[in-house]
């Protein structure tokens, strides 16, 4: 059963279930966005490690990259910088043909 389906069934009007979808897939797109450049903000940091620290030259980039992703996964699930937040407004106020606001509100919920 999708999503939308769920909330139909729960009373939400169909509009207002669309919406909801829509803010759902905009949060989890702007959330994404993040994982992504903190990834490659992560992975510059690790770099100054040196290769010793994950197991050799030849496994050190390979290990490396896994580690970026999954510490800049965990950070955003944190809370992250806050650039979700600003991506989600942008991308809401784009969609919606309207001027996004000056300040940046995100209930994570």
């Amino acid at each position: 059963m999708s999503d939308l389906t769920r909330l139909l069934e729960q009373g939400a009007q169909p509009l207002t279930a669309k919406a909801v979808m829509d803010q759902a897939r905009s949060a989890q797109k702007a959330d994404d966005f993040e994982a992504v450049f903190l990834t490659q903000f992560v992975d510059q940091m690790m770099k100054t490690a040196g290769d010793t620290a994950f197991g050799g030259e030849d496994q050190a980039e390979m290990w490396r990259s896994f580690m970026s992703e999954a510490v800049a996964k965990h950070l955003v699930e944190q809370g992250g910088l806050g650039l979700s937040g600003s991506v989600e407004q942008m991308m809401n106020a784009y969609a919606h043909g309207s001027k996004p606001e000056t300040s940046v509100e995100r209930s994570d919920g």
